[in-house]
C-alpha cells in the first residue's frame, strides 16, 4: 500500500484503493484494515476515508458489515475510464465534448437528485455552496473549482443510482484539471455561483423539473462563455 503524502480528497483515496485492486494487493472477498489503521496508513483523515468507502459501497465495490468490517465485493464496479485523459482548456474540441457529455449526464442526474437526495446530502450541498461563496470572495480559484466539482459529484451521489454515480465519478476525473484552468479564463464567477445556489434550492424543494431546467441553463451558459473565449483566442492566433 502506498502512502498518500499530500492532503487528498476522498476521490484520491478511491484511486489508491483502485490501484490496490489492479495490482492484486486487494482481491474480492478481502477484508480491509479497520478505519483507524487504514486512514493512518494512507495519511488521510477518517472523514476522507469514510467518504471514499461510502462512494465505493454505493458503486458496489465494497460492502460494510456491522461488527465484521469492510470487505471487497467487486474489483470492477468503480474503475475509472483509464483510456480517457483530462482535457486542457487549450484543446477546444475536447473541451466542447466534455461539456456536451456533462449536459446529457448531469441534467438527468440533477432530476434524480431532486427526487432522492437525503436530508444529510441536502445539508452537505448547502455547506458546499457556502464554501464556494467564501472562496469566491477571497479570490481563491483553486478552492472554488474544487468545491464546484464536489458539488456536482454530491448531486451524483444524491441520485442513489449506482450507474449514474459511476458515470459522474468518471466525469469528475476528467473535470478536475480542466475546471481549474477554466476558472482562470472565465471570470463571471458570481453568475455561476448564483446558478449553483439556484440548482441547490430546487433540489432542496424536491423540484426535479426546475432543477433539471436550471442545470441545462447553467451548462449552456458555460458553453456559451467558452465559445466566446475561443473566438477571441482564435482571432488573436
Amino acid at each position: 500500500m502506498a502512502l498518500i503524502k499530500k492532503k487528498k480528497l476522498a476521490d484520491e483515496v478511491i484511486d489508491e484503493i483502485k490501484r490496490m485492486l489492479q495490482s492484486g494487493e486487494l482481491k474480492e472477498g478481502d477484508r480491509l484494515p479497520n478505519q483507524n489503521e487504514f486512514a493512518a496508513h494512507l495519511g488521510v483523515s477518517r472523514t476522507s476515508l469514510r467518504e471514499a468507502f461510502n462512494t465505493l459501497c454505493v458503486l458496489g465495490v465494497l460492502e460494510q458489515h456491522q461488527g465484521f468490517g469492510t470487505i471487497v465485493k467487486s474489483r470492477f464496479s468503480a474503475l475509472y475510464a483509464d483510456h480517457l485523459s483530462a482535457p486542457f482548456i487549450t484543446d477546444e474540441k475536447a473541451t466542447i465534448e466534455l461539456l456536451e457529455a456533462r449536459q446529457f449526464i448531469e441534467i438527468g442526474a440533477v432530476r434524480l437528485a431532486a427526487k432522492n437526495a437525503t436530508p444529510k446530502q441536502i445539508q452537505d450541498m448547502g455547506t458546499l455552496i457556502d464554501d464556494m461563496a467564501t472562496a469566491n470572495e477571497k479570490g481563491d480559484t483553486q478552492k472554488l473549482s474544487e468545491q464546484d466539482i464536489n458539488f456536482h459529484f454530491l448531486i451524483a451521489q444524491a441520485t442513489q443510482n449506482r450507474v449514474m454515480i459511476h458515470l459522474l465519478a468518471t466525469l469528475r476525473g476528467l473535470m478536475e484539471k480542466f475546471m481549474h484552468e477554466a476558472f482562470l479564463v472565465l471570470h463571471d464567477q458570481k453568475r455561476y455561483l448564483k446558478a449553483h445556489r439556484d440548482i441547490f434550492n430546487a433540489i432542496k424543494k424536491k423540484d426535479p423539473l426546475k432543477a433539471s431546467s436550471l442545470m441545462k441553463k447553467h451548462i449552456a451558459d458555460v458553453q456559451k462563455d467558452l465559445r466566446q473565449y475561443y473566438r477571441v483566442v482564435n482571432k488573436k492566433g
